[in-house]
């Protein structure tokens, strides 16, 4: 198997602590269904909250160190606590909070790849997270425990190729008709218009919506607005100078003003102020 690759170590401060964060890279085969590996240290001496974006990915949060507590982003009550855990597709942000130091690792699998590995009806995970020892079983603490027992990063990342790579090998492929829509979704950021695409397959807008369900998680039109929305987000991030109407025009919006209401209801920020907390390792930071 080719040695991983680290792609980046990038380190940043808390209110009343510190954090740090290692990227890698998968395995080449596994380049489709994960987007990269992510391992993270915190240590603060008070409580930290983050906001959690919504995404166009899969994620699958393992810890090594205390349970995060879920916020309901409206009331700030409690939601439960959650240790080990897929984060399912969602068109709207999450609040987490953690507590002292913490040690944890994240794979941002793809909707597709999320499925093949998982094998489970992508609905049922789509605007929730789910303990991933309710997906798995005892095979998920095996998978916690053999990757807290490794010795540094690298090892760790080595583990979660082999393992997913036999999880890839001994599942059923998704349908070719969704990986293509899938595909133009994600290569377009959202911008192709659904009708055009079922155009295209010969199928009815239900039954890609069917299809969607299971695969995906959320219908193309959902998909589509996320993937929109980190489009934007990255363009306005990337620019020295902010032209925000032309962004909206160049990533789908009908208007600036159709940008900013998808903003705040997608990240509960304004695009601009957005733009100025977030952190593509570190998050957002609530003050």
């Amino acid at each position: 198997m080719s040695a991983v690759r680290i792609i980046r170590i990038s380190r940043g401060e808390l209110p009343n602590g510190a954090w740090e964060s290692v990227r890698s890279t998968p395995h080449p085969e596994l380049a489709i269904y994960v987007r990269c590996y992510q391992g993270y240290f915190e240590a603060s001496a008070q409580p930290v909250r983050r906001r959690e974006l919504p995404s166009g990915d899969v994620a699958l949060i393992i810890s090594f160190g205390p349970r995060y507590q879920l916020i309901d982003p409206l009331s700030g009550g409690s939601l439960g606590t959650c240790c080990t855990f897929v984060a399912g597709l969602d068109d709207t942000y999450s609040v987490v909070d953690s507590t002292g130091a913490g040690v944890a690792m994240q794979i941002d699998f793809t909707p597709i790849g999320a499925h093949r590995v998982l094998q489970t009806p992508m609905h049922l995970l789509a605007h929730r997270t789910t303990e991933l020892s309710d997906l798995l079983g005892s095979r998920a603490d095996c998978l916690v425990e053999q990757l807290f027992a490794a010795p540094d990063w690298r090892s760790r990342f080595t583990i979660l190729d082999a393992y997913l790579l036999s999880k890839i090998w001994g599942a059923p492929d998704v349908s070719r008709e969704i990986g293509w829509v899938w595909r133009q979704l994600t290569i377009n950021h959202g911008m192709t218009p659904i009708s055009k695409l079922t155009g295209n397959l010969g199928w009815s807008r239900k039954r890609l919506v069917r299809a969607f369900r299971d695969h995906i998680g959320v219908p193309p039109k959902t998909l589509s607005r996320v993937l929109r929305f980190q489009h934007a987000l990255e363009e306005l991030g990337s620019r020295s100078a902010v032209n925000a109407s032309l962004v909206a025009a160049e990533c789908g919006y009908s208007d600036q003003a159709h940008m900013i209401r998808e903003f705040s209801a997608l990240s509960g920020s304004t695009p601009i102020e957005l733009v100025r907390r977030y952190s593509a390792d570190g998050g957002i930071v609530e003050a």
